[in-house]
Order: structure tokens, then C-alpha cells, then sequence
């Protein structure tokens, strides 16, 4: 068995824990149900407490099931809420998840000699990981964490990989799905009982916070920069790995918390995604606005200027600023940007008249 350091245990869960939650979180982002992760992530809380007290400690395979059933729980009460039709989703989630999460908090605290704790829950305890190792016939073969992750690695992958067709067509257009019988609802639900296990299983190396940031965060990033779901799905989990690594550098650089760095970082890399990337991001966005508003500048001043020569009238970068309301240093711009493309000439007392093509570009414009 090759020994693993520490370091490398703990980066090695939360690539594992990022991995998985990024890709299924691209199915939540998609569907419009970032709240949904919230909420299971704190509704599979109650479901845990109650395997815990029925087995009498914390084994994997009974709390996997009370959290997967918990957060199944909570999905059929928010849907039962949504489908009377007089609340909305988002409503119906903040009702549910506080409620059950609530009678969680209450239950661990008559946990009796159990070691499960609010704190636990939250922040999660992923510096201890490499501590919890798994024994084979009394044989040690590593990490529980990283044994227990890469197993669910497996499932979701294989969930995805089978279900891609149905979950891609129920996820863009659940009309289509159901005409062609594919049962979306089915899938939802397949899909839910995914995200509760995900997060039943990793939220108890790295707390609720951390994987609601890494259900949400990596997937809402990739959204911003491609428009394919193979692409989102692939820029997902690379966003959450590199937060994973990077935030567990920061945390021993600073010696502070990993969960906290991770999810902080996580939040950064959205940042700069949601301000530089190429299409969807601000300064994109901002360029675009500004390219299309200088567009319909452009056809007013050509408008303009054709309309007052016409009338036997003047027209100066001046008379353009006081006429249309825009500032001189604006208006000489758009004077020189004109005579450059060879819409307009001036004469010898500045005077702006428009060329043959400014005559056509404005023409242009008043049809349009």
C-alpha cells in the first residue's frame, strides 16, 4: 500500500469532493435550481441524526441512507408545495430546508456520546481526514474519505454517462422530453437522489458550506463561458479542482480555515470569470452596450447633419453638442470618427457636410 501524506489526503478529498459536485451542480445550475443544493445539503442533516441514533454511530452505509432518504424528504415536500400552485419554488425551499434542518440541529444536540456536532456539519472537519482510515481483514488500506469519494466518482459518472441523452433533453426542454418518453420527473428525481448522496457523502470530510460552494459556484462559472453542456460540464469540475487546490494552499499559507479557503477562492475565480470572460462577462457586456449605443449615436449625427443641410443650416462638432445634448469632447469624437470612415467632409470654416457614403450610411439609418 503506498503511503500518502497528509497533504496530499486532504487535497485528494477535496479534488474528489469538488469533482463530483461540480458535475452534477452544471444539472442545477442549468435547471435553475441552485437552492435546491442549499437546501438538501442542510435537509440530509436530519436524516443522518436519526441513522445515528438507530445504529448507534456514525457507519457509512446507514448515514448515507438516511441522508439520501432525508434529502428525497425534502425535494417531494418542496415539490408538493410548488405544484399547489400558491407558492414558488424558492419559497417553497425556504420553508422546507429550514424546517427540517432546524429539527436536525435539535436532534444533535441529544446526540448522547455520538461525536456529531452543529459545528461539523457547517464547516466540516477535512484536516482530520487522513486520520479516518478503512481496514481491510485488519489490513490498512488508506483513506476512508478518498476510498468513499472515488466511489461516488464512479456512480456519477456512470449516472451521467447514462442518463446524458435524458438528463440534456429534460433539463433544456422538459416539453420534448415528455413527448418523446423520456419521463422527466423521473429523471428530476434520479437527478435529486444524486445530489442528496453527493452531498451526504461529502459534506461530512468538508461541511454543508463547502458543498454548496462547489455544487453552485464552479457550474455558475463555467455558464459564463460556454454555451455547450459538454464544455460547462468539463470547465465545472476543472474551476472546482483548481479552487479546491488553490484554496487549500491559501489556507496553509495563512493558516486559516480549508473549508473557508477553498470556498473563498471558489468565490474569487467566479469573480473574475463574471468580469472578464469573453462573451457573458461585465467588461464584454460593457463594450457591447458601448459599441451599440456609439452605433445609434452614429445614425442620429448622420440623420442629423443630412436634415440641417438640407435646410440650409450649419452643422459644427458645436452645434452637434447643444442640438443632440452630448458633450463636446463626445461630439468631436464622433466628428472624427465620421470624416475618418469618409461619411463627412468640412470645410475650410468647419462646417460638416455629409459625403456621397454618409449620404447612403444615413439613408441607411432612416429606413431602419
Amino acid at each position: 500500500m503506498i503511503e500518502l501524506s497528509n497533504d496530499l489526503i486532504i487535497i485528494g478529498t477535496a479534488v474528489l469532493v469538488a469533482a463530483n459536485c461540480a458535475s452534477i451542480g452544471t444539472f442545477l445550475v442549468l435547471r435553475q435550481m441552485a437552492m435546491m443544493s442549499d437546501a438538501i445539503s442542510h435537509a440530509v442533516l436530519l436524516g443522518i441524526v436519526i441513522a445515528v441514533f438507530m445504529v448507534g454511530g456514525r457507519e457509512t452505509i446507514p448515514v448515507i441512507i438516511g441522508g439520501v432518504l432525508s434529502g428525497i424528504l425534502t425535494v417531494s415536500i418542496v415539490e408538493m408545495l410548488y405544484r399547489t400552485g400558491k407558492l414558488k419554488q424558492d419559497s417553497s425551499i425556504g420553508i422546507v430546508f429550514p424546517f427540517l434542518f432546524a429539527i436536525g440541529v435539535i436532534l444533535v444536540t441529544q446526540a448522547g456520546n455520538v461525536h456529531i456536532d452543529a459545528q461539523h456539519v457547517l464547516y466540516g472537519s477535512i484536516e482530520f481526514v487522513p486520520f479516518d482510515t478503512l481496514y481491510l481483514d485488519e489490513i490498512n488500506i488508506g483513506s476512508k474519505s478518498l476510498w468513499v469519494l472515488g466511489i461516488l466518482a464512479i456512480a456519477n459518472i456512470s449516472f451521467i454517462a447514462i442518463l446524458y441523452k435524458e438528463l440534456k433533453i429534460s433539463t433544456f426542454d422538459a416539453s420534448v422530453a415528455v413527448s418523446v418518453g423520456l419521463m422527466p420527473m423521473l429523471v428530476h428525481y434520479l437527478l435529486m437522489i444524486m445530489v442528496a448522496t453527493t452531498a451526504v457523502i461529502a459534506f461530512e470530510s468538508v461541511g454543508a458550506i463547502l458543498v454548496i460552494a462547489f455544487f453552485i459556484v464552479p457550474a455558475s462559472g463555467a455558464y459564463l463561458l460556454t454555451d455547450r453542456l459538454s464544455h460547462m460540464m468539463a470547465l465545472s469540475v476543472t474551476l472546482g479542482i483548481a479552487s479546491a487546490v488553490a484554496g487549500y494552499l491559501f489556507a496553509v499559507l495563512f493558516d486559516v480555515s480549508i473549508a473557508g479557503s477553498m470556498a473563498t477562492i471558489a468565490g474569487v475565480i467566479f469573480g473574475l470569470i463574471w468580469v472578464f470572460a469573453p462573451n457573458r462577462g461585465l467588461i464584454s457586456r460593457w463594450r457591447r452596450i458601448s459599441k451599440q449605443r456609439f452605433e445609434i449615436d452614429l445614425g442620429i449625427v448622420l440623420t442629423f447633419i443630412q436634415d440641417e443641410v438640407n435646410a440650409n443650416r450649419q452643422v459644427t462638432p458645436s452645434i452637434l453638442s447643444n442640438a443632440l445634448g452630448w458633450t463636446i469632447d463626445y461630439s468631436k469624437k464622433l466628428s472624427e470618427f465620421i470624416q475618418e470612415k469618409k461619411f463627412v467632409e468640412k470645410d475650410e470654416h468647419g462646417n460638416l457636410t455629409l459625403t456621397i457614403l454618409g449620404q447612403r450610411k444615413a439613408e441607411n439609418y432612416s429606413t431602419t
